[in-house]
């Protein structure tokens, strides 16, 4: 099968599949082939920070901080990521203990159980993202929709079912952290339009008090702005700021 027709195939059975519980099993046999298709890169100790084309890093440069309640869940899954190389920074035993670790470690990618004690794991998630974005393993033992619409809408990138199949870990992982890069890339892309924007808008105010102090034309007023910015070594933004401040202080 072609990889355009078996996209085509995988999106016809997202599309079609009334019960949940075969998505779940399925985005796990994903995960399996995902697994067995770059095995290698695993195996000699690369995890690559996204699926395609990027720079491989080293397993243990990815700081890992795991929140779990149950001691037998947690040092299972402990042990399984030190086996595969990643470097676990932090064991959360509560949501809120979640949170301030997440504060004080700035882990680079954090497994959260969905059900927490104190906070939820979906709040505590949610709060997490607000500090500081960070990706988001959800750990559960519900596929209902419910519980993944909660964790979709925490920040989750991912989750992982329990028990935890040791072979899912490297590939989720690797999903995690390439979603999350592209996420970020789009918010900063986000943050320089609005400044571009905002930018604009401001040239074009500081544009308008000079054409009406000094009798200027649109041209002539635009370019004496873009002088005094290369004079002062300045973005145009500030200065037109700085004509705008100067027009409020001293008024009509």
């Amino acid at each position: 099968m072609c990889s355009e027709a078996r996209q085509i195939s995988l999106h016809n059975f997202y599309q079609n599949t009334p019960d949940y519980r075969y998505l779940a099993l399925h985005k796990q046999w994903l995960l399996w082939y995902y697994y067995i298709q770059y095995r290698h890169r695993f195996q000699h100790g690369l995890l690559r920070a996204a699926p395609f084309g990027e720079k491989g890093i080293s397993m243990a440069a990815i700081r890992i901080l795991m929140a779990e309640d149950n001691d037998l869940v947690a040092l299972t899954l402990e042990e399984q990521l030190k086996g595969l190389g990643y470097d676990v920074i932090g064991v959360a035993r509560t949501g809120a203990e979640a949170i301030d670790l997440a504060s004080r470690l700035s882990p680079d990618l954090i497994i959260m159980d969905i059900r927490m004690p104190e906070v939820e794991g979906t709040e505590a998630a949610a709060r997490i993202n607000q500090q500081r974005p960070v990706p988001i393993l959800m750990l559960t033992a519900y596929t209902d929709r419910d519980t993944i619409r909660k964790a979709e809408a925490a920040g989750a990138l991912g989750y992982l079912v329990k028990p935890v199949n040791e072979a899912e870990l490297p590939p989720a992982i690797n999903i995690a952290l390439a979603r999350f890069k592209d996420l970020q890339s789009l918010r900063s892309q986000v943050v320089e339009l609005e400044d571009s924007l905002e930018a604009r808008k401001l040239v074009e105010r500081a544009k308008g008090i000079l054409m009406q102090r000094l009798g200027l034309s649109e041209r002539d007023a635009y370019e004496r702005l873009r002088q005094r910015a290369r004079d002062k070594r300045a973005k145009m933004k500030d200065i037109a700021q700085a004509i705008i401040e100067a027009e409020e202080l001293l008024g009509p």
